[in-house]
């Protein structure tokens, strides 16, 4: 019998645990769950002293947090153990960094969660994965590209290692997080047991070399910087204009006659040293002078009007500002109303439009009284009982810190 598809209403009905601390591939994963409409628990640690942290801190922590319910319970209390189960027995997905992770083993002395809970996917999401030689070292995005060699295919010839701006392989890595946890749901649903994963910014980045490992594969050669060029393509690059810059790309044949018919320069395509791909690769350094000698004459808005009257693919080069200004941003709806548009909204669309994301409790401990006692059917009298003890904090308790 086939099994049913999921529906957004269905997600919106899902508990999803987060067990994670700081900014990483299962924090942003815990956000994409709520902005698709799950309920995702954010697990924190009761804390005695405040942490008041920087303004950069709070738009980072209210960043990752948007959406999710904080629950403050202390997994090292003897009494954290009944409040767990009931959170985790009432959950579709665990998410989780190494940390987070070892620390649930650990209070509830279990190698493997899914013993106690077989119902539910254990997705853990790491920097470098559960085992090998890395997967207890500190890491980060940084951290990440430096040693699966993504540093040393990015940047300029002779510019040194140079990382992708931003962090690219942690939040991709969330999205595999997302869907593999989606899939093992669906499984679930179909009959199947439940599954552990296990998933890593370090594969996701390793995989991302997809274009880099077959010609080092074919060659023997290792793969370096060559800046916005591209090593099988020409003309593929960045080019000044007048006033800023724009990319091209316009590596096949068709698209090399277009770009020459384009820059008034129709007699290139029979030009002997331009003849084949491997010809233009050979002379780069003259056919990108070709069309610099062009592109420096004229403003980058009609350029890039030209690209696309061409139907070549290439476009202007924008500063941040200029993204947030551009009627395709708008267009899309992405920035995040609630947020008074400082954050980028949620990407996952029903009916062209995004999905509302739920506001949650995100303030540390704002969700532990609503989410233990509505959602997890915990009563009022454990509910105060474990309260008393320590092993949870809420809104009326000390102030919490992330980490459960």
């Amino acid at each position: 019998m086939r099994a049913r598809v999921s529906t957004f209403a269905e997600y919106r009905s899902w508990l999803v645990v987060e067990a994670a601390t700081g900014y990483g591939a299962a924090t942003v994963a815990g956000k994409l769950f709520a902005d698709l409409g799950c309920t995702v628990a954010r697990l924190v640690a009761p804390q005695s002293v405040p942490d008041d942290g920087i303004d950069s801190d709070r738009e980072l922590d209210e960043l990752v947090s948007r959406g999710k319910h904080s629950v403050a319970i202390d997994s090292t209390s003897p009494h954290a153990t009944a409040a767990l189960d009931a959170l985790l027995g009432a959950a579709e997905v665990l998410v989780a960094d190494r940390e987070g992770l070892l620390r649930l083993q650990a209070a509830l002395h279990a190698a493997d969660l899914r013993w106690r809970y077989p119902a539910l996917t254990v997705c853990a999401c790491t920097w470098f994965g559960m085992d090998g030689p890395l997967a207890t070292w500190t890491g980060g995005e940084e951290i990440v590209q430096a040693v699966s060699g993504i540093m040393s295919i990015t940047g300029h010839p002779g510019s040194g290692p140079t990382r992708v701006a931003g962090a690219p392989f942690t939040h991709a890595a969330a999205m595999l997080a997302v869907t593999s946890s989606l899939a093992d749901v669906l499984r679930k649903k179909a009959g199947e047991k439940a599954g552990a994963l296990d998933v890593s910014v370090y594969d996701t980045a390793i995989a991302f070399e997809s274009a880099s490992l077959p010609v080092y594969f074919l060659t023997g050669t290792a793969p370096h910087g060559i800046g916005n060029r591209h090593s099988m393509s020409v003309p593929w690059n960045s080019f000044r204009c007048a006033d800023g810059w724009v990319i091209v790309c316009a590596g096949n044949h068709p698209n090399w006659v277009r770009m020459c018919e384009m820059i008034g320069r129709p007699e290139l395509v029979a030009d002997p040293r331009y003849a084949t791909q491997e010809d233009r690769i050979a002379q780069v350094d003259g056919l990108e002078a070709e069309i610099v000698a062009w592109t420096r004459q004229r403003p980058v808005a009609e350029v890039e009007a030209q690209l696309v009257a061409g139907n070549i693919a290439g476009g202007s080069v924008l500063a941040l500002p200029d993204v947030l200004a551009h009627p395709q941003f708008r267009a899309r709806n992405l920035a995040d109303a609630a947020s008074g548009g400082r954050q980028a909204g949620g990407i996952f669309p029903l009916n062209r439009e995004p999905l509302a994301v739920r506001q949650g409790a995100w303030r540390a401990g704002a969700g532990t009284r609503a989410i233990l006692m509505d959602r997890c059917g915990v009563s009022p009298a454990d509910y105060e009982r474990w309260r008393a003890s320590g092993a949870l904090g809420d809104e009326n308790g000390v102030a919490y810190a992330a980490g459960a």
